[in-house]
C-alpha cells in the first residue's frame, strides 16, 4: 500500500511539474511621432488707423497695411496688418481664426487669413492677418479700442 501511495505522489508530482514547467515572453510595441512643437508669437499688432462712428459703415484692412471703405478716415495711427511668427517642422500646417472679440459696442469684428493653409520652410513662417470693422454708428461710443482674436496652428 505504501508503494501504491509513494508511486501516486510521484506521478502527481511529475503531472503538476510538466504542466508548470515553460515560459514565454512578448513583444509590445510603442508608437509615437516626433515633431518640432509649434510655437506662434504675435510680433505686430494689426492697426485699422481712425474709424469713422459718423455713420454705418465698414473698415476693411488688407495684408498689404492698406485700409478701405467708407468708415475709414485718413490720418492717425498708420495701418498695419497682424503678423504671426510661426515656428514649427517644416512642411503645410493648417492656420485658422476664432474668437474674435465683440467687446466693443456697435462693432463687429471679423479676422481674415489670405489662406487657410501655410507652408513652413526653414522652420519659420509669417502670417498676415487683415480684418474687417463692420460699424453701427448708432451705437459706437468713440474712443481708443482694442479688440482681440486667436490664431490657430495645427499640423
Amino acid at each position: 500500500m505504501t508503494k501504491k501511495i509513494l508511486l501516486s505522489t510521484v506521478i502527481a508530482s511529475t503531472l503538476l511539474l510538466s504542466t508548470q514547467a515553460g515560459a514565454e515572453d512578448a513583444t509590445g510595441t510603442a508608437n509615437f511621432n516626433l515633431v518640432y512643437p509649434i510655437t506662434v508669437a504675435e510680433t505686430e499688432q494689426m492697426e485699422f488707423g481712425d474709424v469713422s462712428i459718423a455713420a454705418d459703415g465698414q473698415c476693411a484692412l488688407d495684408y498689404s497695411d492698406t485700409t478701405s471703405g467708407a468708415a475709414c478716415v485718413a490720418g492717425g495711427n498708420t495701418a498695419n496688418t497682424g503678423l504671426f511668427t510661426v515656428t514649427a517642422a517644416d512642411g503645410t500646417v493648417n492656420l485658422s481664426l476664432s474668437a474674435a472679440d465683440t467687446s466693443v459696442s456697435g462693432v463687429t469684428f471679423t479676422p481674415t487669413l489670405a489662406s487657410a493653409t501655410g507652408t513652413v520652410a526653414s522652420n519659420t513662417l509669417a502670417v498676415d492677418v487683415g480684418g474687417t470693422l463692420d460699424i453701427v454708428a448708432a451705437s459706437a461710443a468713440p474712443g481708443t479700442h482694442a479688440l482681440t482674436y486667436t490664431l490657430s496652428v495645427t499640423y
